[in-house]
């Protein structure tokens, strides 16, 4: 519901939306390399074919990702999570 109505106020207001990106989509175990949906089962996909707008990636909750970026290091992050998100804005 919430991103129906930030995709709706954006359709309003002329602001050109690439795609979704859903934060704190799963946590991955190091322990035991098992996902974990802690917050339930993702509904991006749907939501996104709902709006029409595309799925850019879904971040995982990565506790490495937010003392990097207290740490102003969040560009030395590696991952692949949002290869689609860079090829688009490539294309822009």
């Amino acid at each position: 519901m919430i991103v129906a109505k930030a995709v709706k106020m954006a359709n309003l207001m002329s602001v050109p939306i690439i795609g979704l990106v859903e934060n704190y989509s799963y946590f991955m175990c190091p322990d035991c390399d098992k996902k974990h949906q802690i917050f339930g089962e993702s509904k991006i996909e749907e939501v996104s074919n709902m709006l029409g707008v595309n799925l850019l990636g879904k971040l995982p909750l990565n506790p490495a990702y937010a003392e990097a970026a207290d740490k102003g290091e969040f560009y030395q992050i590696e991952n692949n999570y949002l290869d689609a998100a860079k090829e688009i804005l490539e294309r822009i």
